[in-house]
């Protein structure tokens, strides 16, 4: 709080603090990148800045008496403890006019709107009510009054303040902002200032009228327009998972066929199934089956590796999850998830397959038992979704062994043939603002591999020894590796499909140099370093979500939450092309 320490001698009804006056404002540590000195965070409700224009979130900069100096910034200046002494050396009292000069901030980066406010300041007095209750003022409720709700209107009021200053304070200064979370809990406020006004109109009704607005215009959000054309992003899935399953259903007919045509058909797996260890199963050997459907859950766990489980009672067959033979059963699972529906989740799975000589004798962990069953070698799966059991892939696990070396091989039937709808173009001249823009177009496409190139391969590191630190260019570092690039990319492409309906580039900051290699010790390089400049800029991301559940057209706004990144950075080396230096789901 704003407010200075001097003497407070106590009087009869009241307690009044007798130094020069004071703002009644209180401020916390600027944070973002790049600045220092102290932000505006809340403004009293009897404060004489209220109403003056000043907002929670100006950056303090100077005052009636001029500008800060850094240290005085960080110090505080008008802040805090030095309040008190910084109004007196300006020789200000209460009822006189202190201006204010702050810089209101852009989005990202750079310098802010310079602008000035003054007001009166106030004497810090406690007010009291006919029966001697401390009150918020001389029209307000007394501090210990509930009014018909659970908290007295002192407690009420120190949480309102602190959420409504949370809010206020903006979507990059807290971290994890939720505007539908802080909204639904500023919602639980509403009928308090309604209570407030209908009782206590006055100063601090109406000064909680104000906040509880500010606060709720700040959650809302800017509007936004997306058209048809923006969303058709969003039918993707289901056209390609129709025209995978499709594919699967031909590709699955004709492999049957040409089995059967070669004369190595296949039949349903026998049950009950022998105990290979008791009597003589070498007639079985090589037989081709088809296996029942199972869930990608029915599984034997041992304490080194897993089998898919067919049967139980009457026997067992099993396939060895870490066979080379399933791993294009895996693959092709990635590439569906990737290229046609993130939000597969459980599956079913039909496999086809040949009976191999050696049984397994299994030691399932989870049931404390051993089961003896056959092996079987997949060759061929269908996999169905278990939530839509329409959407299928077919996988002939097979191609992959007899195809030609070098050949292309589809992970699934019909991946060749998806859906045209173009690459997004990534070009060496593309700017920070259309790289970005890439990046979300490939997400809604589904275009993996053009979504890793945006990514950049480099990183600027610091080296540090006796002589003191030097900068160097990494040219190994890989921002996004495939490995980490799949969850990236599949959280990402769940929430375009979920609560976000839009992302846009709101602000990019002025390029930055974060490493020139004529700053740097040369003699420490052999060769001369490349590449010789690295520039840095930072960008702002809005997300776009639907805005109320109503009947009529839908409606769009942007907003925040916590899981989302508005932040990301961007890195180019000597006037090449920008890349992503941030490694994150959107």
């Amino acid at each position: 709080m704003l407010a200075c320490a001097g003497a407070s001698p106590r009087r009869a009804g009241e307690w009044v603090d007798m130094a020069a006056g004071h703002s009644k404002l209180r401020a916390a540590r600027d944070v973002r990148e790049g600045y220092e000195g102290r932000r505006v965070a809340w403004i009293d409700w009897d404060s004489g800045f209220r109403g003056s224009g000043l907002r929670v979130g100006d950056r303090l900069v100077g005052d009636s008496g001029g500008d800060y100096s850094p240290e005085a910034v960080d110090a505080g200046a008008v802040i805090g403890a030095s309040e008190g002494g910084r109004i007196g050396d300006l020789g200000l009292e209460a009822g006189q006019t202190i201006t204010l000069h702050v810089e209101r901030q852009p989005a990202i980066g750079g310098p802010g709107e310079r602008l000035s406010f003054t007001a009166p300041l106030v004497e810090n007095r406690t007010t009291r009510d006919a029966e001697g209750r401390r009150a918020f003022g001389e029209d307000g409720p007394a501090h210990g009054e509930k009014g018909g709700f659970t908290y007295a209107y002192s407690s009420w009021y120190e949480k309102f303040r602190d959420l409504v200053e949370t809010v206020l304070l903006g979507w990059d200064y807290t971290a994890g902002y939720d505007t539908r979370r802080l909204g639904e809990r500023l919602e639980e406020h509403r009928a308090r200032v309604e209570h407030l006004e209908a009782n206590y109109p006055g100063a601090f009704a109406r000064a909680a009228r104000e906040d509880l607005d500010a606060a709720l215009a700040a959650l809302a959000g800017e509007a936004r327009e997306l058209t048809e054309a923006d969303l058709e992003y969003r039918k993707l899935g289901d056209v390609r998972g129709a025209q995978i399953s499709e594919a699967a259903d031909r590709a699955l007919a004709a492999y049957l066929a040409a089995a059967e045509g070669a004369g190595a058909g296949f039949v349903d797996a026998p049950f009950p199934v022998p105990n290979a260890f008791e009597v003589d199963v070498s007639e079985l050997v090589g037989r081709r089956i088809r296996l029942p459907e199972i869930g990608d859950r029915d599984l034997l766990l041992e304490a080194k590796r897993s089998w898919y489980r067919f049967g139980r009672s009457q026997g067992l067959y099993v396939i060895s999850r870490q066979d080379p033979a399933t791993r294009p059963l895996f693959r092709a699972v990635d590439e569906y998830i990737e290229k046609v529906d993130p939000n597969v989740g459980r599956r079913r799975l039909t496999f086809f397959g040949a009976i191999e000589p050696i049984p397994a004798l299994v030691s399932d962990v989870r049931r404390s038992q051993t089961e003896v069953a056959l092996r079987v070698r997949p060759l061929a799966a269908l996999v169905t979704d278990h939530e839509r059991p329409e959407h299928r892939l077919f996988v002939d696990m097979e191609a992959g062994a007899s195809a030609a070396e070098g050949a292309p091989v589809e992970a699934f039937a019909g991946e060749a043939a998806l859906l045209a709808v173009g690459r997004p173009e990534l070009t060496p001249e593309l700017d920070p603002a259309g790289v970005m823009r890439a990046l979300f177009a490939c997400l809604k496409l589904g275009d993996f591999d053009t979504f890793l190139a945006c990514f950049a391969t480099w990183k600027v590191r610091r080296h540090y020894d006796r002589a003191g630190s030097s900068s160097y260019v990494d040219l190994s570092w890989v921002t996004l590796n495939e490995r980490d690039a799949v969850s990236v990319w599949d959280s990402s492409r769940r929430e375009l499909l979920a609560d976000v309906c839009g992302l846009e580039v709101a602000a990019v900051s002025e390029p930055e140099v974060v490493f020139d290699a004529a700053n740097e010790p040369i003699a420490a390089f052999d060769p001369a370093p490349e590449p010789a400049k690295v520039e840095r800029v930072r960008v702002l991301v809005n997300h776009i979500g639907r805005a109320g559940d109503g009947d009529g057209p839908p409606r769009y706004r942007t907003f925040a939450g916590g899981k989302y990144h508005r932040k990301w950075t961007l890195e180019r080396l000597d006037d090449g092309p920008w890349r992503v230096t941030s490694a994150q789901p959107i």
